[in-house]
């Protein structure tokens, strides 16, 4: 399925923002790249936008990004609780989730709500909403 503008403007906002705030870390992105250009690993099904890691792996950076309209579905619920899960499991984890400003109260609650349900409040969570970074109160 072809990415539509709005999205790909998304995962580059989150490619910028983990490469400024994460520097000499290995970045993956699912951006349009020349063949060979190595992507995001799957994790539990699911291939996130971004994936940011240092070496030795002190700290997992997992980005993603959602459209208004694709934020609140089934489907992106779950592949949101399976980067947190998994995230949880690694020593150090942020997740950042890239959406419009006019869904970013939306997309903070829905993150929270799934540390909650997942008991995984350790998970560092940053919502980029075009206008600033948002971040919950878990470190």
């Amino acid at each position: 399925m072809a990415e539509s503008v709005t999205h790909l403007h998304l995962v580059e906002s989150l490619v910028t923002h983990i490469s400024a705030t994460y520097r000499g870390f290995a970045v993956f992105h699912d951006l349009p790249s020349p063949v060979g250009a190595e992507k995001p690993p799957r994790i539990a099904g699911f291939v996130p936008d971004v994936y940011a890691v240092d070496a030795p792996t002190t700290l997992t950076v997992v980005g993603e990004a959602k459209t208004d309209g694709d934020l609140l579905t089934g489907h992106s619920r779950d592949q949101l609780a399976a980067f947190l899960h998994y995230l949880a499991m690694r020593h150090r984890g942020v997740l950042v989730l890239a959406v419009s400003w006019q869904a970013s109260a939306t997309a903070k609650n829905l993150l929270m709500s799934l540390q909650r349900e997942l008991s995984c409040m350790h998970v560092r969570i940053v919502v980029l909403d075009g206008i600033r970074v948002g971040e919950s109160c878990s470190k």
